[in-house]
């Protein structure tokens, strides 16, 4: 047994004896390289593929062999869609000096929001891609609600969407300028374009709505990088999912709202909720207001300002005059229930109050809101 044994470690030395002169025979062993770093998005690249974390919303289908470029979406906001020929808006321009061209009343639409940017397939036409996106909607049992081309649809029809100096059109509506952000789309987006055509759809089952913005890359200014653009076909897809918004409203007590008024001289009320555009109170609104009802009669000598905000998804005047509207709804409701007229003073002031930047969708539901402001 012990001869075995002996044998047997013999072996084993005379094994890695030799393995260690096939090592050093082979020399050092290779050095492993790390894979390449992916090349950086150039917006002067046509994709090969879509944009890495872009994806399609769920109520409308994609175009066949379509590039998702960028898609951006909120679990519940609002827009105005083009629901007809835009027209100027005496002496009105946006905040890059563009004259300011809307429809007559934009169809104003809530729900999940989706912005979608597209390279569409070589060989295809504006007028065929919008046919194809009204075919499949009315094969689901949807609708055509609108629809034009180039000129006839108002305003601008070549301009980019970070144009200034000139006047708005389809696309500063569907996709604002400081929207502008992936790589691909700023191909898209900031360069001239020819040959639009746009459609406004009925999502079948009541679904709602979709908003399609069909066009040519044009002409490119002198040292751009998007020159590969220039004649490709893209497509801007806007979806509004009908979708429940989540309850995150907290109600503010009797007592909070006087501690409010005592500390800051003023208190945002959230739960005091309209459905868009409106100024009716909704029905789940009622529970503030009690609170307010309540405040009010255990402090009988206090006077407040009831002071309506918005957000900036609409005109200047529109939103001051919805504000004013809002207020007057919520004083309306308290002298309904014994509180003093004498005692409120309605104010509207639009979006000249924010309370965080308009750009996200979260800073748009903080600003807007219902304030009751202490006099006295």
């Amino acid at each position: 047994m012990l001869r075995c044994r002996t044998c047997l470690e013999d072996s084993m030395k005379r094994l890695l004896a030799c393995a260690a002169l096939l090592l050093v025979a082979a020399g050092p062993p290779p050095v492993r390289q790390a894979a390449p770093a992916a090349p950086p998005l150039k917006a002067g690249s046509i994709p090969a593929g879509d944009a890495p974390g872009a994806r399609d919303a769920t109520a409308l289908p994609r175009y066949a062999d379509a590039i998702l470029l960028e898609s951006k979406a909120s679990a519940f906001d609002e827009i105005a869609l083009p629901n007809a020929k835009l027209e100027r808006r005496p002496d009105k321009v946006d905040a890059h000096n563009n004259d300011l061209y809307l429809p007559p009343e934009p169809l104003t639409v809530e729900g999940r929001l989706t912005r979608m940017s597209y390279l569409l397939p070589a060989g295809r036409s504006a007028l065929e891609v919008v046919r194809g996106y009204q075919q499949a909607v009315k094969e689901a049992g949807g609708s055509v609600l609108f629809e034009c081309s180039r000129d006839d649809c108002g305003g601008s029809g070549v301009t980019s969407g970070r144009s200034g100096g000139s006047k708005t059109g389809l696309v500063h509506m569907l996709y604002p300028y400081d929207m502008i952000a992936g790589p691909w789309t700023e191909c898209v987006l900031q360069e001239d374009r020819s040959a639009q055509r746009y459609t406004l759809l009925d999502l079948p089952k009541g679904g709602g709505k979709a908003a399609v913005l069909v066009w040519n890359v044009g002409d490119v200014s002198a040292g751009s990088n998007c020159k590969a653009w220039v004649g490709r076909l893209v497509a801007l897809v806007v979806t509004v999912e009908t979708a429940a918004r989540e309850q995150r409203m907290e109600t503010i007590a009797a007592s909070a709202v006087g501690q409010g008024l005592e500390r800051e001289g003023r208190v945002a009320l959230y739960a005091i909720q309209f459905d868009t555009a409106k100024a009716e109170i909704k029905p789940e609104s009622q529970a503030q207001l009690a609170e307010l009802v309540s405040f009010l009669r255990g402090a009988p000598a206090t006077k407040v300002l009831v002071v309506g905000h918005t957000d900036n998804q609409a005109g200047v005047d529109y939103n001051l005059d919805l504000s004013r509207r809002r207020a007057q709804a919520v004083t309306a409701a308290l002298t309904g229930s014994g509180i003093a007229a004498a005692r409120l003073v309605p104010q509207g002031v639009g979006m000249a109050a924010p309370l965080a930047s308009n750009a996200t969708e979260e800073g748009r539901a903080k600003n807007r809101r219902v304030e009751l402001v202490k006099v006295n």
